[in-house]
């Protein structure tokens, strides 16, 4: 009994010593599963009740050393200005743009929607992954546009937040500005930006228009994701003459094959009547899938494939 003593003594001495669990594991490991964002309905624009796919929330606790970007940022360093660039031409005929959203938090899944999807699929990229950086930079070296995420406020806030830094209707404009210029400083030279979560930020006018003047002042583009149906984004941004479109159909809720090929073939529809469409999703394996599939015969269907950017273009020309 004595030596059985003495053994536990001596192994609570050691205790401190060893390196943690969470110490050991690297960025490119999950730390824990990410809950989705309630699913709450939404008007859309024509008054149908639709459901709005889950976001992933990332708590504040899970950005690695925020305070770089920080310092950085109150030091007034700002992302750089995307370098201007010789405009893509914009297919004739129909055109159709699909943005992947919440990437990062997973880089398997990333990673699988980077080599495995059309370049022409948009990639957006959430700030608050440590890995969104790079992936990033291996999606835009395969040819895809990378697009960021800005969280804003929804509706159930504070409730459900999306995380650190978000944008919020009562902050001062040049708060939430310089939160946005956080979320910049997290990916490398975005092609535009779309919202996460953000039902009641895009609703409210005197909070987005000071946001969007800053996109346009980088010049990147806008695409509203459509949190709310009542969202003033793409309005917002076109009385100030950036390009932007919005979100038409959410192609992966749920997630099932049958609904995302009936999505994808009323996407098809509504830029075939319109002359452009925008559709959601997510990186999961079904979607991916049904996407490849889906892409391959886009051109028997006379619609083109084009990244989200080349959409807004159309859409803001009339």
């Amino acid at each position: 009994m004595l030596f059985i003593g003495l053994a536990t003594v001596f192994v609570e001495l050691l205790r401190p010593l060893a390196p943690s669990h969470a110490a050991a594991q690297t960025s490119d490991v999950p730390r824990r599963a990410l809950p989705p964002e309630a699913k709450v309905k939404a008007k859309d624009a024509a008054g149908a009740g639709t459901l709005r796919p889950p976001i992933a929330q990332v708590p504040v606790t899970d950005v690695d050393k925020p305070e770089i970007d920080q310092a950085r940022l109150a030091a007034g360093d700002t992302p750089p200005t995307r370098p201007a660039m010789p405009a893509e031409p914009i297919p004739t005929g129909p055109i159709v743009a699909i943005v992947l959203t919440e990437l990062g938090p997973n880089a398997t899944a990333a990673k699988a929607a980077i080599d495995r999807l059309p370049a022409a699929v948009s990639l957006a990229f959430s700030p608050y992954a440590d890995a969104s950086r790079d992936l990033a930079k291996a999606a835009k070296a395969g040819g895809h546009e990378v697009w960021l995420s800005v969280p804003m406020q929804p509706k159930s806030y504070p409730r459900v937040n999306p995380g650190q830094n978000v944008l919020l209707t009562a902050e001062a404009p040049a708060e939430n500005v310089r939160r946005l210029n956080w979320a910049l400083s997290r990916v490398e030279a975005p092609m535009g930006i779309t919202n996460m979560m953000g039902s009641a930020f895009t609703e409210n006018a005197a909070a987005m228009r000071p946001v969007l003047d800053a996109v346009k002042a980088k010049q990147l583009f806008y695409v509203d994701a459509r949190s709310s149906g009542r969202s003033v984004g793409e309005k917002e941004a076109r009385a100030i003459g950036l390009a932007s479109a919005t979100n038409d159909r959410f192609l992966d809720e749920p997630e099932t094959p049958a609904n995302i090929r009936n999505n994808l073939d009323a996407l098809v529809a509504t830029a075939k009547r319109r002359g452009y469409a925008v559709g959601y999703a997510r990186p999961v394996s079904t979607t991916i899938s049904e996407i490849e599939r889906w892409s391959a015969e886009l051109e028997k269907k006379g619609v083109t494939l084009v990244g989200a950017s080349l959409v807004a273009r159309k859409a803001s020309n009339g």
